[in-house]
């Protein structure tokens, strides 16, 4: 038997946009529980393959970003809410999931909130700027820092509207 090395790039590529589909489909839990539990790419995509049948039942999510220093991580999901007409679902609700280090791995601190509930645009929401804080200088002369785990975020609004105001969330 002869292989087709352009059919199987097709199917190869049939189940990598497959892949790619679901990803967009997970609930925030799932897609934080697998960035937190440092679960490699082969698992990561082992899960989308099979949440993908349970995707009806959970908004759309998609990750905006991800962003990791010694120990403490933040993720920003996209939530697409419902609309008052099937099939309409233009709104969003963007939230930053806090984790720590710990011995066993990642463990969520809290869930914050960014802008209003379904204050953004589901198509647009994208990241312009984003800084993590870890550690804040105590005063001159002190020799350490205080732990500051927090972001300061700016998110696209429209393509012609520009970013938005700057968000400041902090984790205790």
């Amino acid at each position: 038997m002869k292989l087709n090395p352009a059919a199987c790039a097709g199917r190869r590529l049939a189940v990598g946009i497959a892949l790619a589909s679901s990803a967009v489909l997970l609930p925030a839990a799932a897609l934080a529980s697998s960035t937190a539990s440092g679960m490699s790419s082969h698992h990561t995509a082992a899960a989308l393959a099979s949440s993908a049948s349970g995707a009806a039942a959970h908004p759309q999510q998609r990750q905006l970003a991800v962003t990791t220093l010694s120990d403490f991580k933040v993720v920003l999901i996209a939530t697409r809410e419902p609309g008052p007409e099937p099939g309409e679902n233009l709104m969003a609700t963007v939230t930053a999931a806090g984790y720590r280090q710990t011995s066993h791995g990642w463990k969520l601190i809290a869930t914050k909130r960014i802008g209003g509930a379904t204050g953004w645009f589901w198509g647009p929401a994208t990241v312009c700027s984003l800084t993590e804080t870890q550690l804040k200088p105590t005063p001159t002369g002190s020799p350490s820092a205080v732990t500051w785990d927090s972001i300061t975020v700016s998110l696209l609004e429209t393509p012609a509207l520009g970013c938005s105001k700057t968000y400041t969330k902090r984790w205790r």
